[in-house]
């Protein structure tokens, strides 16, 4: 829109100045005419009575009215109600032009105050990158100093544990342990750490020799020994935190790979069938929901011999309390062929305890 308002003034005003040429030609023409005519030299005349009276040749006259009359034709030529329009057109594209170059000018400016914002932006931005790289660096130091106070915990915690671990093998060390003013805190730590562990690498977990590996096994097998004891078990099961660190084991057993994690899970068993061994931790056991299914598909899925008869023996003793409708619910998760498998089975351990397992359901079933 701003280059079409220009250009109509620019011919407006070509036009103009034709018109404007045209007319001055005319006038200069005019005025030649006329110098001539006063310049040309006077013939005589006959003298005039009235001195106020010049008499002018007629040629001359002829002359004059013939210049006045072009240019009377030439006038309305020129200076029409079309000239008059374009005039005024002229005078609206000069203000036209004068706002736009107003607007111009304030463009301009805006252009350079967005330019100035836009250099400084760069500026900041290029200040950000170097405050990103700079953080970048003290994050990956930060990663790295945390990585190898990892290991260095994990390294610690496996050595100390192992060394608790064989230490727990005697009771009166459980005592010890029991009495004192850190166990609940030591509760907890095992409980975490083992559900950190679970979380972390519930996919894909690490060799068994890792020194994360050994920490975490060496704080369940310590837990294991604690609950091979009468007082070890009746404080597990009375104890709050005890109950809790119960619970994680068994989901342990859920959500740990059938393929790995072997140890894990055979620590796990027989920790829960020692619990077992104490009426109150056998009834928290068998409270425990979905514990029986869990067990029946271990049976199935498990492929180490030891971990299948850790849970061949808690389920033996969950079968031991005198509860037909917990008897029932084994009956109905534990099918004929399985157990028939596991009766037949070449290891002695795994056969006896399924004999008996076969035989505690067959009273069940026998029963009115």
């Amino acid at each position: 829109m701003e280059n079409d308002l220009v250009e109509r003034a620019v011919c407006l005003a070509k036009e103009v100045k034709t018109n404007y040429q045209v007319v001055l030609q005319q006038w200069k023409e005019y005025n030649e005419s006329w110098l001539k005519l006063i310049e040309e030299p006077r013939c005589s005349v006959p003298p005039s009575n009235n001195a106020s009276t010049v008499t002018i040749p007629a040629h001359l006259v002829d002359r004059l009215m013939a210049d006045t009359k072009n240019l009377k034709e030439m006038l309305p030529k020129v200076i029409n109600s079309e000239y008059i329009r374009t005039f005024h057109k002229l005078h609206s594209a000069e203000e036209e032009v004068k706002n736009l170059e107003r607007e111009l000018k304030h463009s301009c400016s805006e252009v350079e105050y967005w330019k100035a914002r836009y250099q400084t932006t760069l500026e900041e931005l290029e200040k950000e990158k170097a405050e990103k790289i700079r953080i970048h660096c003290e994050l990956s130091e930060v990663n790295k100093e945390l990585s190898d106070q990892s290991e260095y915990c994990a390294s610690l915690g496996s050595a100390v544990c192992t060394l608790l671990w064989r230490v727990s093998r005697n009771e009166d060390s459980v005592h010890s342990f029991i009495v004192g003013s850190k166990v609940a805190d030591f509760l907890i730590i095992v409980r975490h750490t083992m559900e950190s562990y679970i979380a972390t690498y519930q996919d894909e977990m690490p060799d068994e020799h890792t020194d994360e590996s050994q920490f975490v096994l060496a704080l369940c097998g310590i837990i294991t020994n604690i609950a091979a004891f009468a007082c070890g078990r009746e404080f597990l099961v009375t104890n709050s935190n005890g109950r809790s660190l119960l619970e994680t084991m068994i989901s342990v057993l859920s959500n740990t790979p059938v393929n790995h994690s072997a140890k894990l899970r055979s620590l796990n068993l027989m920790c829960l069938y020692n619990v077992s061994i104490n009426q109150k931790g056998l009834k928290y056991i068998t409270r425990v929901e979905g514990i029986i299914p869990l067990l029946a598909w271990l049976l199935t899925a498990e492929n180490e011999v030891e971990n299948q008869v850790n849970t061949l023996q808690l389920l033996r003793s969950i079968t031991s309390v005198s509860d037909k409708f917990l008897l029932q619910k084994v009956n109905e998760v534990l099918p004929n062929e399985l157990l028939e498998q596991l009766v037949s089975s070449q290891n002695p351990s795994i056969k006896e305890i399924a004999v008996e397992l076969m035989m505690d359901l067959q009273t069940l079933q026998n029963e009115p």
